[in-house]
C-alpha cells in the first residue's frame, strides 16, 4: 500500500495583495536544495514579493527520494499549477566550480566539474554564466528532478543558488572592505562561505558542519590561507538562523565583526516580510536578481 504523505510548509507568508494580482503578470522563483523546496511569487512591474512559501522535508525511507517528496509538495499546493508569465528555477548543490570566463568552452563542462566532484549517474551538467564577475559557475543537479520541474512549469530558466548570491553580494558596499568579507548562507547541515577583499572574489565554497565550532574552524583557516585575519574580516551570515542559537553564540565567541547580510535593495516586501529577520531567505529573495 502506498505511504501517504501530509506536506505543510515550514513558512507561508502572503496578504490580500496575493489575490489582487494577476499572477499571469508574475514571475515564480523557485529554489530547491537538500530536503527543502521554496518558491516566492513577484511582480516585476513593481519590482514588489508578494507571497513566499517554504517546505522542509526528510524522506521517511531511503526508497522515498527527493522527487517524490517534490511531487506530494505538487498534490498540495496548487498554487504551483498557476500560469506564471515566468518561471524561474534554482538548485542549491554543493556540485559547482567556478571557471574563469576566459578560459571557459561549453564542450568542456562536465570535464571542468569533474576536476573538483565526483561524476553522478543521475546528474544534468549546466552552466551559469556571470560577466559580470568575469566567470563561469558549472554546475550539476539531479536530471529526474530537473526534467520534473521542467515539465511542471514549462520553463527552462535554471540558474544555481550560488549564482544568485554573488549576484546579491555585488551590491553590496563590503565587498571593497580591504580587510575581506565573508559572507556564510547558512542551512541545515551545511553552508555556503564567500570571500571577498577589495573588491575582488576570492573563494566560494559549500561545507558540511555540525556545529558552530567547524564553521568557524572553515572561516578562520580559510582567511588565514589568503593572508587574512578572522578578528579583523567583516563576517555577514544569512539563513535561518537566531542570535540566541547555539551555533550563532559559537561563532560570536571567535569572530568579533559579526552582523546579518539584508534583503536584496530595489525591491518591495509585503509588511509579513518585514517582520521576519531580514537574513531570512536572503538566498530565496536574491533569486530576483538572476530574472
Amino acid at each position: 500500500m502506498p505511504v501517504a504523505y501530509t506536506i505543510q510548509p515550514t513558512y507561508a507568508i502572503d496578504d490580500a495583495t496575493l489575490l489582487e494580482t494577476d499572477l499571469t503578470t508574475c514571475t515564480l522563483l523557485v529554489l530547491i536544495g537538500g530536503g527543502t523546496f521554496s518558491y516566492a511569487v513577484l511582480a516585476p512591474a513593481t519590482r514588489k514579493f508578494l507571497a513566499l512559501k517554504s517546505y522542509s522535508y526528510q524522506p521517511k525511507t531511503l526508497a522515498v527520494a527527493d522527487l517524490e517528496m517534490i511531487e506530494h509538495i505538487f498534490d498540495a499546493d496548487k498554487l504551483l499549477f498557476t500560469a506564471f508569465k515566468e518561471v524561474l528555477l534554482a538548485f542549491e548543490s554543493a556540485d559547482n566550480t567556478l571557471v574563469p570566463e576566459a578560459l571557459f568552452r561549453s564542450q568542456l563542462k562536465k570535464d571542468y566539474l569533474h576536476l573538483a566532484h565526483q561524476e553522478k549517474i543521475q546528474e544534468a551538467v549546466l552552466a551559469d554564466n556571470l560577466p559580470d564577475l568575469g566567470i563561469v559557475n558549472v554546475f550539476a543537479t539531479d536530471k529526474d528532478i530537473l526534467g520534473f520541474l521542467r515539465k511542471e512549469f514549462a520553463s527552462d530558466r535554471v540558474v544555481h543558488a550560488h549564482s544568485a548570491l554573488l549576484k546579491a553580494y555585488q551590491t553590496d558596499q563590503d565587498i571593497f572592505f580591504s580587510d575581506g568579507v565573508v559572507f556564510i548562507e547558512i542551512h541545515a547541515q551545511q553552508f555556503t562561505m564567500t570571500i571577498y577583499t577589495a573588491g575582488n572574489l576570492l573563494m566560494q565554497q559549500q561545507f558540511i558542519y555540525r556545529s558552530g565550532l567547524d564553521i568557524v574552524y572553515y572561516i578562520v583557516n580559510s582567511l588565514r590561507q589568503l593572508e587574512l585575519s578572522e578578528q579583523q574580516a567583516k563576517i555577514r551570515l544569512g539563513g535561518a538562523l537566531t542570535q540566541d542559537s547555539q551555533v550563532y553564540q559559537e561563532l560570536y565567541r571567535f569572530l568579533p565583526r559579526l552582523d546579518w547580510v539584508q534583503k536584496p535593495e530595489g525591491f518591495q516586501y509585503i509588511p509579513r516580510m518585514n517582520d521576519i529577520p531580514a537574513h531570512h531567505f536572503h538566498n530565496l529573495y536574491a533569486l530576483a536578481l538572476c530574472v
